[in-house]
C-alpha cells in the first residue's frame, strides 16, 4: 500500500484542486508563506484523522486556527475546503479518499461533512447527516453501479476512522441488510478482507518535528517520556535506552556517530547520569574537537539535529496511538537544516536518501526546506543509486497574487530535474548574473 497523491482544495492560499505528489522522500520548496507549513499540517490531520484520532487543526507542532482560519477567503457562500490521498500498489488498484470539511454547527471548529471512498468503479460516501438510532444507516444503495451512501451522525464521523465504521458493517454477520451485504463484498472484493486496512493513510504513523527544536540543558532531570515535535524528550529516552538495553544503545549511538563523522559535528555522544538510578539528574556529553563536553557547550547544530537523528535511527513503538506496533511512521519534517553548515545539511540529505530507499530503510520524509545544499546532495544520491528517482519528489509552490500554484518536479536517473518550470530558482539566477556584473533590467 502506498501513498501517491496528496490533494487540498480551498485552503488558505490553494484554491480549487492542488496535487502534491508523495514518494518516499518528498521536498518541499519556495518562498515565504507560500504554504508549506499549511500542507504538512493538512497531511498530519487527515492521516490522524484516517488513523481514528479525529479532527484536530492545531495538533503541536502546527497551529492552524479555526475553521474561517482555514478556510480560503472566497466569495463563495458555502465555505468548506477538501483534504484527500490517492493511494495504490503493485497489487492493488488506485483508489482516493477525500474528506470536506465545513464549520461545525454551532460552533467554531472545522468538522467533516463528508468522506468519499473511489475508486475507477464506485463511490462510497458517509454523509454527515443522520440523526436516527445505531448513529449510522445506508440512504442510498446501488449495487449494479457500487454506489453507496452512508448517513452517520456528525460527532461519531468526527471522532472515528472510516475505516472502523465501515468495518462495523463486516462483524455484523447475519444481521447485514442486503445494502450492508452488497457493500461488504464490493470492499472484500477490493481488499481480499475487511479484516485488514486498506486505502492509503490507514495503519500509517505521522510524526512530525517542528522547526525549532528544544534548548540544550546543562543537566537534565528525569521526568514523564512523551513524543515532543521539538525534542524535548531525545534526552530522556538516551538515558533510559542506555539505562536499560546495553545492546540498542550501542547500536544507536555508532549510528549516531558515524553520521556525526561524516557531516563533521561531532566525534562521539554518550550519557553521563549522576547516581545509580534512572531516577538522578544526568548530563549529554559530546565530543567535538578536543575534549569532551557538555552538550551546551558546543554548537547549537549539534542539539538541533539530534532529535531528527534519534526519531529515525530509533523507531519509537506503541507510546502514542499513532506509533503502532510494527509499522514505519513517515515523518514531516520543517527545515531540518536550520542551524546546520552546509556539509551537514548535504550528509543530513544522504541519511534520508538512504533511510527512504525502498532496499535499505523504506521509510518515508515530506520535508520542508530552504536548502540548496540537501536537494543537490539528492540529487547526486540517486545518480550514485543509492534511492531510484522515481522515489524522490520535488514539489515547488509558486506565488500568483492570492494563491499558490503546486508544480510537481521529478528527477530522471542521472538526477535532473523533468517539469522544472521557468520561474523556479529564478531569484538565485538574477542573483548570480547581478554578481558577475550584469545590470539589472
Amino acid at each position: 500500500m502506498n501513498i501517491t497523491q496528496f490533494t487540498m482544495e480551498e485552503v488558505r492560499c490553494f484554491a480549487e484542486r492542488q496535487e502534491f505528489n508523495i514518494r518516499p522522500l518528498t521536498f518541499l520548496v519556495g518562498e515565504n508563506s507560500t504554504g508549506k507549513t499549511t500542507a504538512l499540517g493538512c497531511f498530519q490531520v487527515l492521516a490522524n484523522y484516517l488513523n481514528g484520532l479525529g479532527v484536530d487543526f492545531n495538533s503541536a507542532p502546527y497551529s492552524m486556527g479555526i475553521f474561517k482560519d482555514i478556510v480560503r477567503n472566497s466569495r463563495k457562500t458555502e465555505k468548506g475546503f477538501k483534504l484527500g490521498c490517492t493511494f495504490g500498489g503493485k497489487a492493488e488498484e488506485d483508489g482516493e479518499w477525500i474528506v470536506e470539511f465545513v464549520e461545525k454547527e454551532g460552533g467554531v471548529e472545522p468538522s467533516v461533512r463528508t468522506v468519499k471512498l473511489k475508486y475507477t468503479d464506485n463511490e462510497i460516501v458517509l454523509s454527515a447527516d443522520y440523526a436516527g438510532k445505531g448513529g449510522m444507516a445506508f440512504t442510498y444503495c446501488d449495487k449494479e453501479q457500487n454506489r453507496y451512501r452512508i448517513g452517520v451522525n456528525s460527532a461519531i464521523l468526527d471522532s472515528n476512522s472510516p475505516f472502523f465504521l465501515l468495518n462495523r458493517f463486516h462483524h455484523r454477520g447475519e444481521r447485514r441488510s442486503e445494502e450492508e451485504t452488497a457493500l461488504t463484498n464490493y470492499l472484500q472484493e477490493k481488499r481480499g478482507s475487511l479484516r485488514y486496512s486498506w486505502g492509503g493513510l490507514e495503519g500509517s504513523s505521522v510524526f512530525s518535528m517542528s522547526p525549532i527544536r528544544s534548548q540544550p540543558k546543562r543537566t537534565y532531570d528525569p521526568m514523564r517520556e512523551f513524543d515532543d515535535p521539538e525534542g524535548s524528550d531525545i534526552p530522556i529516552r538516551l538515558m533510559r535506552i542506555k539505562a536499560t538495553n546495553k545492546e540498542k544503545w550501542e547500536f544507536l549511538k555508532e549510528r549516531l556517530v558515524k553520521f556525526g563523522e561524516r557531516s563533521e559535528l561531532f566525534q562521539n555522544i554518550d550519557v553521563r547520569n549522576f547516581g545509580g538510578s534512572m531516577g538522578n539528574p544526568f548530563q549529554l556529553k559530546v565530543k567535538v574537537k578536543g575534549p569532551t563536553s557538555n552538550i551546551i557547550d558546543v554548537g547549537y547544530g549539534v542539539s538541533q539535529i539530534l532529535p531528527i537523528l534519534v526519531n529515525i535511527f530509533d523507531q519509537p513503538v506503541s507510546r502514542q496511538r499513532v506509533y503502532r506496533s510494527g509499522r514505519i511512521p513517515c515523518f514531516l519534517l520543517q527545515q531540518p537544516e536550520v542551524h546546520l553548515h552546509p556539509r551537514a545539511q548535504a550528509e543530513l540529505a544522504s541519511l534520508l536518501t538512504t533511510a527512504a530507499s525502498r532496499d535499505r530503510g523504506g521509510q518515508s520524509f515530506i520535508v520542508e526546506t530552504h536548502s540548496d545544499y540537501m536537494i543537490d546532495r539528492a540529487r547526486i544520491e540517486i545518480r550514485k543509486g543509492t534511492i531510484r528517482h522515481q522515489d524522490v519528489s520535488l514539489i515547488y509552490l509558486e506565488p500568483k497574487g492570492r494563491v499558490v500554484n503546486v508544480h510537481n518536479i521529478s528527477f530522471d536517473d542521472m538526477g535532473n530535474m523533468i517539469n522544472v518550470p521557468n520561474h523556479y530558482r529564478e531569484f538565485f539566477l538574477t542573483e548570480t548574473k547581478r554578481l558577475i556584473g550584469f545590470e539589472d533590467k
